[in-house]
């Protein structure tokens, strides 16, 4: 066992999004025929309830009790959706009715089973849960092309899908979209069985998320709990998020122009078990700004922190401040990378070997202004992976009070860093490997 010394501070950011406000007007679906018994399709019915209280300035729609099957639903502004403990609304197994989503396209009706588009003052609550029926209608196909792809055959994939990343996965509807919406909340919630990505937020502001839990397993593919996509002034918190891709994923877009850049979120007091960690990118083109995440607890996730972009879809990024955050037996707890290009990295001396040089573009990454503060990890492989490029190192990386156990100590290359009782013990091999134009500040290291 090797333990040594590296060596930072963290500020918290302050979210203060707007809340749903909804008249005192009350719909209920089973006023128009609708039935909670897991058969009757009650699409028609939520969606006339939804439709009336907002003819009527605003209100609760509330399901009653059971299993209420419904297609594709559109909520309206001043509409608060209720979904009462123990009452599931489910997803038609009728694909038919939905149409794929995908991040590079703009908002069209029925990509998402809840959809909230330019409006303000709508709400999801409850204590209920939202299932997408994704077992049953949606991930077989998804991860038979996956496995088709990975066996050698890409051309399943991209001639069908052409425009389309192979790292974004077979387009599929996602579970609830809020595109263009502002001053609105989910809170008290459940969501499982998600076709793809479970919520998104889209070109949005003052949106706050509390007490989300997101419930799928790890075999389910691609479906990221949370994609913040061009949006600002989001507030997370209570959030148990456990799925097949990223626990939270925030993004810019895949083409310059199309969107400004996320910023301003905060993400508090939180469990991220199973799944690929709480992200920044890939998608960075349009650029990210603050985020702050503090009081988060990770177990058996796959990454901890991650920022990733690559050469062809990079920005301004950053910055990034983390505070008092935990983690059991993740593989990586911190990971920041400007060569991603839809994997975490390549094993071994892959981690840390020279990158040949490039030109400075207008999609070059610019990583700068990560700030770890108070982090405990056990269990890891990677205590840490920090891999900027030639031309575009990542700078300003600040670590303080961090304990890491792991099986491998800290990869580095291109990257400019500030240490700060930073304590790093290994299993094998040293406690930090470095590559190529690494510097770092204050503590020693003993290699």
């Amino acid at each position: 066992m090797k333990k040594t010394a590296l060596g930072f501070a963290c500020a918290a950011v302050s979210v203060t999004p707007l809340f749903a406000v909804a008249a005192p007007f009350h719909c209920s679906p089973a006023d128009f025929g609708g039935k909670g018994d897991d058969s009757t399709l009650a699409t028609r019915a939520i969606q006339q309830a939804i439709d009336r209280c907002a003819q009527q300035g605003g209100g609760h729609v509330t399901l009653g009790p059971g299993v209420w099957l419904s297609g594709p639903i559109v909520l309206k502004s001043n509409v608060t959706l209720v979904i009462p403990d123990g009452v599931t609304l489910k997803a038609t197994p009728d694909t038919a009715q939905f149409v794929d989503a995908f991040l590079g396209r703009p908002t069209q009706p029925n990509e998402a089973f809840i959809l909230a588009n330019g409006v303000r003052h709508v709400a999801i609550e409850g204590g209920g849960t939202i299932d997408g029926n994704g077992a049953q209608a949606w991930w077989p196909a998804a991860i038979a092309l996956r496995n088709t792809v990975r066996s050698g055959h890409p051309e399943a994939f991209t001639a069908k899908y052409q425009g389309i990343p192979l790292a974004n996965g077979m387009p599929r509807p996602w579970l609830v979209e809020m595109n263009n919406v502002t001053s609105s909340e989910i809170h008290n919630i459940r969501l499982t069985n998600s076709p793809m990505w479970n919520l998104v937020l889209r070109n949005s502001q003052h949106l706050k998320i509390d007490q989300l839990t997101v419930d799928n397993p790890s075999t389910a593919p691609n479906t990221d709990g949370i994609d913040i996509v061009s949006s600002s002034d989001i507030l997370i918190k209570h959030a148990d998020i456990s799925t097949g891709d990223d626990h939270i994923a925030i993004k810019s877009g895949i083409s310059a122009g199309s969107g400004v850049k996320s910023e301003n979120i905060a993400i508090q007091d939180s469990v991220m078990r199973q799944g690929h960690g709480i992200s920044l990118g890939s998608e960075t083109i349009n650029g990210i700004g603050k985020v702050t995440v503090s009081h988060v607890r990770f177990v058996g996730a796959e990454n901890g922190l991650r920022v990733k972009s690559g050469r062809d879809r990079g920005n301004k990024i950053g910055p990034l401040q983390v505070d008092h955050v935990t983690m059991t037996d993740v593989a990586t707890p911190l990971l920041v990378t400007d060569s991603y290009s839809g994997q975490a990295g390549a094993a071994g001396h892959a981690l840390i070997a020279p990158i040949a040089a490039a030109p400075v573009t207008p999609t070059t990454p610019v990583i700068s202004g990560i700030e770890v503060n108070h982090l405990a990890a056990t269990g890891a492989k990677y205590a840490m992976i920090l891999s900027g490029l030639p031309e575009a190192p990542v700078t300003d990386v600040r670590l303080r009070h961090i304990a890491i156990t792991a099986e491998y100590g800290v990869q580095a290359r291109y990257v400019n860093a500030s240490l700060d009782q930073v304590s790093i013990t290994t299993d094998k091999g040293k406690a930090l490997a470095v590559g190529p134009a690494v510097t770092l500040r204050g503590e020693k290291l003993d290699n």
